[in-house]
């Protein structure tokens, strides 16, 4: 039951030696043709134009021809056999095609091919051609060297294999994996807050591929069911070489790299600020509690009318205590609460006629006015 499952999802499931899950996509044959497809036109025009190249260099040398049949024929055989050869060593399992219809050819245990496999899987692409039929049936006129295959071998043997795999496939160990019909991984927030702070320290114009990107993706939906040191071995393999490339330190944990990795891959803009918000408020608390909110203090000076002489100001106590105290008389100064205010008249003028703010006049004592002639007569 776990095997129909598996071929009826068309996914392909590779447990690593380190008890991680990996799941690929497989690419079935309608995928698969597309891609062989736009390698044979490719190889086609490359064929044409070294036909016009050579033909322009060669006629007219002597021997031209003999050596243009003969280099024609070279190169013709070292792009039919050595095409795919060359580009799913050096492009990591993709040729031009493939890298259009975005899939890959990798091992049936996860890890990319190398040069013997895909030789392996090439050399034996003839026997997935088969039968090949003779051109002469669609016509007798057409060449009676030429043959047309009908992938009779190859469709049969992806239908029967679990993995859907060529007859090419089967003797490489290899299977061709879509790459865009991934499952995106689950939207996972590392529990340690400083993989936010280290996802900065990642290079600005450094971009990660699809395989490293998903990588990264099931590491993380993994990790949880690891401990701490088994995190640090898994993620050892392919934090060291980042950490080269990075210029960090050594003794940085290759769990936290990856969280990192993670974090600068995964999430937008806003969930990292969000997450270097909380890095900062955990390193410092009293960044997260509200300020105290300020007194309101008066700026305005007191009108110097309001503040008696003699008295502290506080705005200028040097001034205050430097102005000289005035006396004054008790019959001026003093008023009990029995006394009632005085009425004032004309705007500006006080009861007295005397303009207001200006001091009162001093009140005469008997002693000081001179005698009326009544009194010196008396």
């Amino acid at each position: 039951m776990h095997q129909n499952s598996e071929k009826l999802d068309c996914y392909a499931r590779v447990i690593t030696p380190e008890n991680i899950e990996f799941e690929y996509a497989l690419a079935g044959p309608l995928q698969r043709l597309p891609a062989f497809l736009f390698d044979v036109v490719v190889r086609a025009v490359v064929c044409f134009a070294l036909i016009i190249f050579g033909w322009a260099l060669f006629a007219f040398v002597p021997f031209g021809i003999p050596i243009y049949t003969i280099g024609l024929t070279i190169l013709f055989f070292l792009l039919s056999w050595f095409y795919g050869v060359y580009f799913e060593t050096r492009f990591n399992g993709r040729t031009l095609g493939k890298m259009v219809f975005k899939l890959r050819t990798i091992s049936v245990d996860g890890r990319p091919i190398n040069a013997a496999q895909a030789g392996l899987r090439n050399m034996l692409r003839l026997a997935d051609l088969s039968f090949l039929l003779p051109l002469q049936i669609f016509g007798n006129d057409l060449p009676p060297n030429g043959f047309f295959p009908t992938f009779v071998v190859g469709m049969l043997c992806m239908v029967v294999t679990r993995r859907m795999q060529r007859i090419g496939d089967l003797a490489a160990g290899t299977m061709v994996v879509s790459e865009s019909s991934q499952r995106s991984p689950l939207n996972l927030k590392p529990e340690d807050l400083r993989a936010y702070g280290l996802a900065e320290l990642i290079p600005a114009n450094f971009q990660a591929s699809a395989s490293l990107a998903k990588t990264i993706g099931l590491y993380m939906e993994n990790r949880k069911r690891l401990s701490a040191l088994r995190r640090n071995d898994v993620a050892r393999h392919l934090a060291l070489p980042l950490l080269s490339k990075f210029e960090m330190m050594k003794d940085t944990s290759p769990d936290l790299l990856l969280c990192a990795m993670y974090v600068r891959t995964f999430l937008s803009e806003g969930e990292r600020e969000e997450g270097r918000r909380q890095m900062r408020m955990q390193d410092n608390p009293a960044l997260g509690t509200p300020r105290p909110a300020m007194p309101v203090v008066q700026t305005s000076a007191p009108s110097p009318l309001a503040v008696p002489l003699g008295t502290v100001s506080p705005q200028s106590p040097t001034m205050a205590a430097a102005a000289p105290t005035r006396p004054q008389s008790p019959i001026s100064t003093v008023q009990t609460s029995a006394d009632p205010p005085e009425s004032t008249g004309a705007e500006g003028q006080d009861a007295q006629g005397l303009p207001q703010g200006s001091p009162a006049p001093r009140p005469k004592s008997p002693d000081s006015e001179p005698p009326s002639p009544t009194q010196l007569w008396e």
